[in-house]
């Protein structure tokens, strides 16, 4: 099967039903209450247009506002004498840049096959806007047990399956908004200008908090919500790459991450050969229950609706393993749009001083596709970043591998290799020499 075009750049063969909802909110930062914040709505016209009616135009307009476009919402709740019981917060970051980046998503996906269109448009036929499908779907989340690898982040996903919403430290958050208008014009050459891409895409940024004036508890959490790469894909393996074998084993790594509901267990391939010949990618038969122990997001983009319960998240050695030390073959169309995505965003992410991300994976047989997204975009090379390089290099021996945490350009030079290394093309009967 060939992959999706450079219109659709998500991923080789991303569903082209992903999340049909956005949330549209422009008021000015500081709105007291919810009441006035219902009066803040994009500067679009009509309300919450659909994004088959909104003009191109008007949304990347909108999508490359530099303005800042903040919202604070602070709601309270009261008991029966009027006390203040709970004082809620919900910063929205970059709101209406983001709105334009939900209405150009859908209307990216509802670009693409006839069954995918209708089922992304389903909830706009049932009468529900953009902002009221995209609320419908944070609505109705739930506690993810994946890996939030070294940081410990957590995760919850959304019951649709639509999007993954991480927990992400401050540093993160603030560097993520400092880069943010440089991201929102890279996914404006994605969307209008065919550009091709694998970034993973973030649909938006929060700060939410609530403070209990009866128990005196309080807490203040930042989240990113991203789109879900693996929907309603029914992926057998997924793995996690960075170009780096320097512990880069699934099993070598999964006494540093527990996972309650993931038990351990093996079941060797016994040189039992599963060719796809159709998808252009080959490898060793026979699951591997592995622990979910990829360090990024894990399936940032969530599992597929038909994934296995128990099935870990592999990384670089045990690719290659997988493979037989052999690249995993593509047809030539698939290998061309895959390897200028990953110069673009490699690219892209070493200008904005980014490293340390991972491309992720997944291996869909029912219909014979590879579903890729690069994820884990939010660091930026700091002090921190610095300090774990020599801390991690200092020990090195010579012939050892280089550490993980290396500066940005070098980063993207060994992440670019290594996936000319992972992939390659295989020629069909249409290719020309």
């Amino acid at each position: 099967m060939e992959p999706s075009s450079p219109d659709t750049p998500s991923n080789l063969g991303q569903p082209s039903d992903q999340p049909n909802g956005a949330q549209g909110e422009s008021a000015p930062r500081g709105t007291p209450s919810r009441d006035s914040q219902r009066q803040g709505q994009p500067s679009s016209g009509g309300g919450n247009p659909s994004p088959q009616v909104s003009n191109k135009h008007e949304i990347e307009r909108r999508m490359l506002m530099r303005n800042k476009s903040h919202i604070k919402h602070i709601f309270r709740d009261f008991d029966d004498k009027g006390q203040n019981l709970c004082k809620f917060v919900c910063t929205t970051y970059w709101a209406t840049q983001f709105h334009a980046v939900r209405e150009a998503f859908l209307a990216q996906n509802t670009s693409g096959s006839k069954e995918s269109a209708g089922e992304a448009s389903a909830g706009l036929q049932s009468g529900m806007d953009v902002e009221q499908a995209y609320v419908m779907s944070l609505s109705s989340a739930y506690s993810w047990a994946a890996s939030g690898g070294k940081s410990g982040a957590s995760f919850a996903r959304t019951l649709d399956d639509r999007f993954v919403i991480k927990c992400i430290s401050r540093t993160e958050l603030q560097m993520f908004l400092d880069c943010a208008p440089a991201y929102f014009e890279y996914l404006s050459k994605a969307f209008f200008h065919g550009l091709p891409t694998v970034l993973c895409k973030i649909v938006g940024v929060y700060q939410i908090g609530y403070h209990n004036r009866v128990t005196g508890k309080r807490s203040m959490e930042q989240v990113a919500v991203m789109q879900n790469i693996f929907y309603n894909k029914k992926i057998t393996k997924t793995f996690d790459l960075k170009g780096s074998l320097r512990g880069r084993f699934a099993a070598q790594i999964k006494s540093s991450y527990e996972d309650h509901d993931t038990s351990f267990t093996s079941s060797a391939g016994d040189g039992q050969r599963k060719r796809v010949s159709e998808s252009g990618f080959e490898g060793d038969g026979g699951e591997e229950g592995q622990p979910n122990t990829s360090d990024r997001d894990d399936s940032a983009a969530g599992s597929g609706t038909g994934k296995k319960k128990g099935l870990g998240t592999l990384l670089d050695g045990d690719f290659l393993e997988f493979t037989g030390g052999r690249p995993m073959p593509m047809h030539d169309r698939a290998k061309a749009i895959f390897h200028m995505s990953i110069l673009n965003d490699t690219l892209f992410l070493s200008i904005i001083n980014v490293l340390d991300y991972s491309i992720l994976v997944g291996i869909d047989e029912e219909k014979m596709e590879l579903v890729v997204g690069i994820i884990d975009f939010m660091r930026q090379y700091d002090i921190l970043k610095q300090m774990e390089r020599v801390g991690k290099s200092l020990p090195m021996v010579v012939g050892s591998e280089a550490p993980t945490i290396i500066q940005p350009p070098l980063y993207k030079a060994r992440f670019t290799n290594a996936m000319e290394r992972y992939f390659m093309t295989v020629p069909s009967k249409w290719t020309t020499i």
